[in-house]
């Protein structure tokens, strides 16, 4: 039971760790700030993709609908 724990927690350092690295890189890459870069990732690209998601879940309803009326 505690090895699943424990490498449960590992994974989950590492994931902290692999997006707090590649948001300092894009942040260096891009000549912002850390907290610019996050702002960027999570207040807009994030949001518009779940936005996009959104759209193309209802556009595939509405053809799906379209085409079961036939």
């Amino acid at each position: 039971m505690f090895s699943t724990f424990s490498t449960l927690g590992q994974a989950m350092r590492w994931v902290f760790w692999y997006c707090c690295d590649f948001m300092v890189n894009l942040g260096n890459r891009t000549h912002t700030s850390y907290y610019e870069a996050n702002t960027w990732v999570l207040l807009l690209l994030l949001p518009g993709l779940v936005a996009l998601l959104i759209g193309v879940r209802v556009a595939q309803w509405f053809q799906l609908r379209r085409q079961s009326r036939r």
